[in-house]
């Protein structure tokens, strides 16, 4: 494609300001149309980001030759719709996350992609654009690790509910009929999609979760919360493989943060990224000091992956708006694709019932 992708906006809420940002200082794409059903917040986003052109419907912005790709940036109730109607107008699009609300709406989308011949990606994946988990899946891919068998990743806000204390005016995040879940759908949605591409992307065949709200701190202001605040999900993949996703949008915890890569060569330790190796021992170093030892011993060495410690802004969470454009301007499916997005949805349906059934739910 010659020239910047022409890209509209369907829906200006917070996190399509972010998008909207990313694409102001891209060489890649452009904003030119965009559309929300609160027409004055879409002219003013469109005044701030000297968008040409605001849209009276979504059928208003589609038709326009000037769009090229769509990036859905509406609350999760409204994904499915807007996505497939973009791809049937010939748009490729990036959807918001949580991708969907259950895996029908999902395969919806992706057949829906498949049946345009248009690239679908979803922002559920842009941690893969952020540079340690770039580095790391490369480590993964070329052996170095070894065999990736399992990845731990633990995400714990002290206090940092949507609707509440953070993003005080988006109340529809504690709505599950507006928002699909709580921290699953906000917060883990992105890790489920980390830890399976840094395995690899295996099958998952089971799941299993437990969740809880955290009723003793009820929401402010007369806003009603229907969602989980804390979820622990275990998967269970083929080959052996596994993967435990901790979140929690309010903890009374701090500095448990961390995500885990366990491979049969070395590991992974994020912020900052480090590579841990076994170092075999000289029986006689340890000769009186670990009777109980024999002598095929080893020590944890840890090294930096990059020379230097990298700042917290070095690990964001990805520029993905940039990044779908320049694929899209390049003819190449975006590193984030639809498929992942349906398979992530899969695991949240499956977590939801395990956690409410409180049985392990097989995939396979």
């Amino acid at each position: 494609m010659a020239g910047p992708v022409g890209i509209g906006i369907i829906g200006t809420g917070t996190i399509a300001q972010a998008h909207l940002q990313g694409l102001a200082t891209s060489t890649a794409g452009r904003a030119v149309a965009v559309f929300d059903v609160l027409s004055e917040r879409a002219h003013q986003t469109a005044r701030e980001f000297d968008i040409p052109y605001v849209a009276s419907s979504i059928e208003d912005l589609l038709a326009r030759s000037d769009v090229d790709a769509v990036i859905v940036a509406t609350p999760p109730f409204a994904h499915g719709e807007a996505t497939i109607k973009a791809l049937q107008a010939g748009k490729h699009v990036l959807c918001e996350k949580p991708f969907a609300l259950d895996p029908n709406e999902a395969d919806r989308m992706v057949r829906a992609a498949e049946r345009a011949g248009k690239f679908l990606a979803c922002a559920s994946g842009r941690l893969r654009y952020t540079q340690p988990q770039l580095r790391a899946r490369r480590m993964m891919e070329s052996g170095e690790l070894g065999d990736v068998y399992h990845v731990r990743s633990t995400g714990m806000r002290f206090r940092g509910r949507p609707g509440h204390h953070m993003l005080p005016r988006s109340a529809w995040f504690l709505d599950s009929r507006r928002a699909g879940g709580g921290i699953i759908m906000d917060g883990s949605v992105y890790t489920i999609d980390s830890v399976l591409w840094l395995m690899g992307n295996p099958k998952v065949l089971s799941v299993m979760a437990s969740m809880r709200q955290f009723v003793e701190e009820p929401p402010t202001g007369g806003v009603t919360q229907d969602v989980e605040d804390h979820a622990v999900i275990m998967l269970q993949c083929e080959g052996g493989k596994s993967a435990i996703v901790e979140s929690a949008w309010v903890s009374n915890m701090d500095e448990v943060d961390g995500l885990w890569v366990f491979g049969t060569k070395a590991g992974l330790r994020f912020n900052p990224l480090r590579k841990i190796t076994p170092q075999r021992v000289d029986p006689v170093e340890m000769q009186g000091a670990m009777g109980v030892m024999g002598t095929d011993i080893f020590r944890p060495v840890s090294e930096k992956v990059y020379p230097f410690e990298r700042p917290a802004s070095f690990a964001p969470m990805g520029d993905i708006a940039d990044r779908f454009a320049q694929a899209i301007r390049d003819g190449k499916q975006p590193m984030t694709p639809g498929r992942d997005a349906l398979e992530v949805t899969r695991v949240i349906d499956a977590a939801y019932r395990s956690a409410r059934e409180q049985k392990v739910v097989a995939l396979a």
